[in-house]
């Protein structure tokens, strides 16, 4: 009795359904569609747009049909496939009969319902299986918008789903699934890597040029091709000026698709953290190419070289740096030269003679006579003597005899560099065009200097709290240096204060005092002093702290002690490491990476500011009922009459944009050092040890080259071996 009651209940409740939709009128062929997809999403089907009838007089659709998206049936001949090669596609249509037909009333211009057929001859969908269906799957515009902004920023899409799930209020709200993402962020991807690839990012650059005149470009062509690309904008010239007296470069492999070298340009910055000066991408790594990168350096930097530069073990590299930086002091870096001496030294003895010539001090007569004793306890195998040439060669690029004297802000490893490429390598694919590696860089190289925003506002505002007993000197530092360097700086002052300072007689200046860290102890360290009515006008020790790191020692701050100064004298406080150093020119710390088109630029300014509207209209239900009501509103009056002019406007925008700019091919692939080759020279560069891979190691003679199942040795002890059935025959 009560199933009979609740039939009779839902067949009326159709019957007023269906009463009201064929009575419906619609403005518009989309309001429609729209209309009667969300009927079947409460339903429990999908829809889609069938057949058409026009006007012949005016051309204009006179009659729409909506159906069901399971009306049809699939043709015989896809299902008779005898060369099929890939699975069948399950069958989704059996002639569903269920339709929506409107027709278009010329005196009203109103569309009117003529036909409508609610009766399904197969099961309908649960409501929270319901969003899966095609009809109501898909991304809108400023979905798209949002999508392609979370992506920019490194964000997965395994994250966007569940951020758009936990905004809407379940995946059954957002709009869209995750093949649906998937297919969208691929297409992105794909719609990027335009055949004018180099040309978009051309054109990228040379809008920088006009809004940044000190933003630098230059490129150069092969066969058409882009073969060079070099650039650097205003902000990083500025920087340059303040800290480019030591540059760090190095070589980064699979961030595009054409395997293209990326080489940026790195320093360190008052916080001692990383800077980026500039950045190239190249097809080859020989001198040559350093030779172009190094000229457009010094050309954007205004001809002003280096003091020092840090880099791998790259031989065209070297040759370039002593070619184009000329008085430059150029350091190896120290760790590739560990790295490459385990593979020819296996001696843990000798190997330890290698790192006293690698670190230890000594002079350059010294290291002469160390280094025969070492190389001929190395040089037994032909290829260990062609390493020991070789890097005997570049010795004043890496023993610690000819650089600890030079000026290298205290750096003796290219680790700036390679966390660098971590950071590219996180955010860049190997797959990606150039023109979205180059975006990508860019937001890198913006947040670089967020952080070093980041850092000012705390060295500005934040006052560090006295630990040593010599509180006038500390505080002298905290007024100067930044916070990362105060707190160097404070450790050597509590360093100091276990320091013997004896003062030598002498009637002429500088004043000489002999520094150690008891009366007779070794070594000793000679603090030259010279003071000028009674300021101090010139401070240096032997140890040469000063000039190599740009920060007094401890030895230095024993003397002032010893003279009971109450600052740090001028003269030992380098402007480089100052929180005031910055502060002649305001910093553009933005870059390119949020720079979008006008058109995003406004979407976003309207959608911060809706945001807080309807934050607080959310508070009250009918607030919200009266926003929501003309917000559909709008959304239906410009739906219309804007969207679809919109989207052909910038399409020949971009269009006529492609054309009118000048045709320069994409970058071919190339083969990078970085990678295997065949035939190749193993005394290229040092760095190359590291990156070739080892070969195996066969477990059973213990040699290389081989494994057990190849084992020469191995097949001759079986073979030596009577077997077990001879023996019993025996």
């Amino acid at each position: 009795m009560e199933q009979h009651q609740k039939d009779e209940y839902f067949d009326v409740a159709s019957l007023r359904e269906y009463d009201r939709i064929v009575n419906m009128t619609f403005a518009s062929e989309n309001e429609a569609f729209h209309f009667f997809n969300e009927y079947a999403k409460r339903e429990g089907f999908s829809v889609r747009r069938s057949s058409t009838k026009k006007d012949r007089l005016h051309n204009t659709i006179k009659f729409r049909q909506f159906c069901c998206s399971r009306q049809g049936l699939r043709e015989k001949k896809y299902l008779e496939m005898p060369d099929r090669k890939r699975p069948a596609t399950p069958i989704s249509r059996c002639d569903c009969p269920v339709k929506l037909c409107i027709k278009l009333d010329p005196k009203t211009s109103r569309w009117w319902v003529q036909n409508f057929i609610n009766d399904h001859n197969h099961d309908l969908t649960a409501p929270d299986c319901t969003p899966f269906l095609r009809s109501h799957c898909s991304i809108n515009e400023s979905q798209k918008c949002e999508i392609s902004s979370m992506k920019a920023s490194g964000i997965r899409n395994c994250q966007i789903l569940e951020y758009a799930a936990q905004c809407s209020g379940g995946y059954e709200n957002r709009g869209y699934q995750e093949k649906n993402l998937y297919n969208y962020t691929l297409g992105h991807e794909q719609s990027t890597m335009l055949a004018d690839d180099a040309d978009s990012v051309l054109r990228y650059f040379k809008e920088r040029e006009e809004s940044d005149p000190d933003f630098f470009l230059k490129y150069d062509t092969k066969d058409g091709c882009l073969n060079r690309l070099f650039w650097a904008d205003g902000q990083s010239v500025v920087d340059y000026a303040y800290f480019g007296d030591l540059v760090i470069f190095d070589s980064t492999y699979k961030l595009n698709r054409y395997n293209m070298v990326v080489v940026p340009f790195l320093g360190c910055n008052h916080h001692r953290s990383t800077i980026i000066f500039a950045c190239g991408i190249v097809s080859c790594e020989d001198n040559e190419t350093y030779r172009w990168l190094l000229e457009a350096f010094l050309q954007a930097m205004y001809q002003k070289r280096p003091e020092s530069v840090l880099t791998d073990g790259d031989r065209a590299m070297g040759k370039a740096i002593k070619s184009v930086f000329k008085g430059t002091a150029h350091r190896i870096c120290s760790w590739h030269m560990d790295q490459n001496a385990q593979k020819y030294i296996h001696d843990p003895a000798v190997l330890q003679k290698f790192y006293e010539l690698l670190s230890g001090m000594c002079s350059p007569e010294e290291f002469e006579k160390k280094w025969i004793s070492f190389a001929q306890k190395v040089s037994q195998r032909v290829l260990s003597r062609r390493w020991l040439k070789m890097i005997y060669k570049c010795r004043e690029s890496w023993a610690a005899a000819f650089v600890n004297k030079k000026m290298f802000l205290g750096m003796s490893s290219t680790q700036r560099s390679e966390g660098l490429n971590a950071d590219l390598h996180s955010h860049i694919k190997s797959m990606m065009s150039l023109g979205m590696a180059v975006q990508q860089f860019e937001r890198c190289l913006t947040h670089k200097r967020t952080k070093e925003a980041e850092l000012d506002c705390k060295s500005f505002q934040k006052e560090p709290v006295l630990q040593t007993p010599f509180p006038d000197l500390e505080k002298s530092a905290a007024i100067n240096y930044t916070a990362r360097v105060f707190r160097i700086v404070r450790d050597e002052i509590k360093m100091a204060a276990g320091l013997v300072v004896n003062e030598t007689l002498s009637s002429s200046m500088p004043l000489r005092y002999i520094v150690a860290q008891t009366e007779k102890a070794e070594p000793q360290y000679i603090v030259h002093c010279s003071i000028l009515a009674d300021n101090v006008e010139k401070l240096s020790c032997s140890c040469a702290k000063l000039e190599t790191a740009k920060l007094p020692c401890r030895h230095i701050f024993a003397v002032l002690i010893h003279m009971k100064a109450t600052c740090i004298p001028r003269c030992c406080v380098r402007d480089r490491w100052t929180k005031y150093v910055k502060s002649g020119f305001p910093s553009d710390r933005k870059g390119g990476a949020f720079k979008v088109s006008s058109y995003l630029m406004r979407y976003h300014e309207l959608n911060k500011i809706a945001r807080l509207i309807h934050y607080e209209v959310a508070k009250s239900p009918e607030g919200y009922s009266r926003k929501m009501k003309s917000l559909k509103e709008e959304l239906q009056q410009y739906e219309d009459n804007h969207k679809h002019a919109k989207k052909c406007k910038v399409k020949q925008e971009y269009e006529d944009g492609v054309q009118a700019s000048p045709r320069i091919a994409n970058p071919k692939p190339v083969v990078t050092k970085g990678a295997p080759k065949k035939n190749k020279t193993a005394y290229e560069r040092i760095k190359s040890a590291v990156e070739r891979s080892r070969k195996n190691k066969c477990r059973h003679c213990g040699h290389r080259g081989h494994n057990r199942q190849t084992c020469k040795l191995l097949r001759q002890d079986n073979a030596a071996e009577p077997s077990p059935v001879s023996d019993s025959v025996n």
